[in-house]
């Protein structure tokens, strides 16, 4: 072999090594063992939002009635998140890489037609763990006590206003052997009202 044409594969070779060596660069998607989301939400339904559940007791003050049993609630979510291998050629039977921890969510609602944003932007935090393909249901806070005592949805109850909204939930949290940061989203669709009786709304 002529001195040049070595010269040559030898250029083409560091060409070669550097591209594997960039390709399996620990920042890169490839080397990450876990893919994290949400495979169901709400079981596939749009969530029905109480702003006031109403109770049937009543008493006179002052010659006034009022209400002694209405009562706010908080509402959580029931969420599934589904973890499965990156890659086939991993065996989660015999090995726990790719188990994921979800730390933290945010909720952002968004509303159609102008409506006034029905809750602020908020963040909440947990710890559950969601080992290697395998599928975990938890449940999420969706809306805050707090924003049902304030204005749009206070000024809901007792009246027949509603405000058709969705919820975009983004999920984050690492997988625990790497640390290795993740983040993904869900939405549902919520519906905000005074409904009255005692039914569930979203119960089947």
């Amino acid at each position: 072999m002529s001195s040049r044409n070595f010269i040559i594969l030898t250029i083409i070779s560091l060409m070669v090594f550097v591209g594997v060596m960039q390709g399996c660069d620990e920042d890169t998607s490839y080397d990450s063992r876990t893919v994290v989301y949400v495979s169901n939400i709400n079981d596939g339904a749009p969530y029905f939002s109480d702003v006031l559940n109403q109770g049937d007791s009543l008493r006179r003050e002052n010659g006034d009635i009022v209400d002694i049993d209405d009562y706010i609630e908080e509402d959580w979510i029931k969420v599934t998140i589904h973890n499965r291998p990156y890659s086939s050629i991993a065996n989660p039977a015999v090995s726990s890489l790719g188990d994921f921890l979800l730390t933290d969510y945010e909720v952002r609602f968004t509303t159609q037609g102008g409506a006034t944003n029905p809750v602020p932007t908020f963040t909440g935090e947990t710890s559950i763990l969601v080992p290697s393909n395998s599928t975990v249901e938890a449940f999420i806070l969706l809306v805050p006590f707090n924003a049902k005592t304030v204005d749009p949805l206070f000024a809901m109850r007792y009246t027949d206003l509603e405000i058709l909204a969705s919820a975009n939930i983004t999920f984050r949290g690492h997988e625990v052997q790497t640390d290795r940061d993740i983040e993904f989203n869900a939405s549902i669709s919520v519906n905000f009202a005074d409904f009255l009786g005692t039914e569930d709304m979203n119960e089947d």
